[in-house]
């Protein structure tokens, strides 16, 4: 599982490195120093939904209709202490939604925990199931945004 978690977080990274070089207003900058802090889900969304209407759009088909079913859960601490899993149930009804908080939920999950280490039942089988539909969304948001697989080329330095 280490290994899966490690290339999904490698593709995420090439990921968004490639949208924010793509286009800029894909991402969250520092106003002052003009540093990128972070991805623009929101815009990104919004170019999705020119490409590709989220009411029309086939995620069972794409492979990551999990996304819209059960958005990943989020890490907690409880009143008086401890750590667990939660849920906001909230709908996924855009593409906003959808990379914001499932996309990027997962994202976040994955980077950073360990699930062995809190079990819950969903985190045995669901991880696996949420990294195929991630390798899946990832690869779908790439391809609306450029027309060669050229953004997930190895990484090589001189």
């Amino acid at each position: 599982m280490d290994q899966e978690i490690a290339k999904f977080i490698l593709l995420a990274a090439k990921l968004e490195f490639f949208l924010v070089n793509h286009d800029h207003s894909f991402a969250h900058m520092d106003g002052a120093t003009r540093a990128v802090r972070g991805i623009n889900w929101d815009q990104i969304g919004q170019s999705l939904e020119e490409k590709h209407p989220f009411a029309s759009f086939d995620f069972a088909g794409h492979g990551f209709q999990i996304f819209i079913e059960t958005p990943p859960q989020y890490l907690t601490i409880r009143e008086g202490g401890g750590l667990k899993w939660d849920s906001d149930e909230v709908r996924v009804s855009s593409w906003q939604t959808l990379l914001g908080r499932s996309y990027a939920q997962l994202r976040n999950n994955i980077a950073h925990g360990n699930k062995a280490q809190l079990p819950a039942p969903f985190t045995h089988d669901r991880t696996r199931e949420f990294l195929e539909a991630g390798h899946q969304l990832i690869n779908f948001v790439a391809r609306a945004h450029s027309s060669n697989d050229a953004w997930s080329s190895p990484i090589h330095f001189r």
